[in-house]
């Protein structure tokens, strides 16, 4: 009995009108003086558990000389508890929507976990109004619903990508380094900026998966002009000669290891 009074707690009952209504519901229809005496509780105690239940609508009053009181079934208090708790969370949701809050500027924020990364693209990309970047090699499945969405709004997206990634059937311009067809078999990087406003980089190193979230201008400005350099290079590679990269190399590591063979 004690954990039913505990999780009837958790729905708003205090202690005694869980027990009054746990013992009304055992004994079926009694008063007030019978329960007082049943539970060894003083009688201004029980009553006034008796008015909250039956005001809350969860026990019934049998008007007779005795006034006695029957408890209501269990599935139909549930059902009014539901009923109500998604009307008040739906309406505390569009209040707490409407209170102003001020503006947070050079946010940096950490998301670690896949299903977390995720959330966040999905709330990246529906923000966006105006124009998307993105440089990945992640299948663009993981977030194809809501880029096709952004595409509807009127969003512009352009997306670079070193091999060749599937074509999801939208209006969105895609530039690649290679002709070769991404496999995902370990995909390392998202990068995305919306509306030169936000950007959102995420790492995969195989056993952890993080990303950080910002509108620090500096950091956009740059993850903003990392994309536009990969597509320039890749578009002069393809209007000029396949060896062009090797003409301006500077042979660095970072070459050696990312773009130039």
């Amino acid at each position: 009995m004690q954990d039913v009074v505990d999780k009837l707690m958790n729905f708003g009952f205090t202690r005694t009108e869980a027990i009054v209504y746990i013992t009304l519901l055992k004994s079926g229809k009694t008063n007030g003086y019978k329960l007082a005496k049943e539970l060894n509780l003083s009688r201004s105690t029980v009553y006034q558990a008796l008015e909250s239940l039956y005001k809350n609508g969860y026990i019934f009053m049998i008007p007779n000389g005795s006034k006695e009181y029957e408890a209501k079934e269990p599935e139909k208090i549930f059902e009014e508890i539901e009923k109500k708790f998604h009307k008040n969370a739906e309406s505390i949701k569009k209040q707490l929507k409407n209170i102003e809050r001020p503006l947070k500027k050079d946010y940096y924020l950490r998301i670690e976990g896949y299903e977390n990364i995720i959330h966040t693209l999905h709330n990246v990309i529906k923000d966006a109004k105006k124009e998307i970047y993105l440089n990945t090699d992640f299948n663009l499945e993981i977030m194809e619903a809501d880029l096709k969405e952004a595409v509807k709004r009127g969003v512009r997206i352009i997306i670079f990508s070193f091999n060749k990634l599937e074509d999801i059937g939208e209006d969105i311009e895609y530039y690649h380094k290679t002709e070769l067809k991404e496999t995902h078999k370990n995909p390392k990087r998202i990068m995305m900026v919306t509306d030169l406003h936000n950007s959102f980089v995420v790492t995969n190193t195989g056993d952890k998966m993080i990303g950080t979230l910002t509108d620090n201008e500096v950091y956009v400005q740059i993850i903003s002009e990392h994309i536009h350099s990969d597509i320039y290079m890749a578009r002069l590679a393809e209007i000029y000669e396949k060896s062009f990269e090797k003409k301006i190399s500077i042979n660095s590591l970072h070459e050696k290891k990312n773009f130039i063979q």
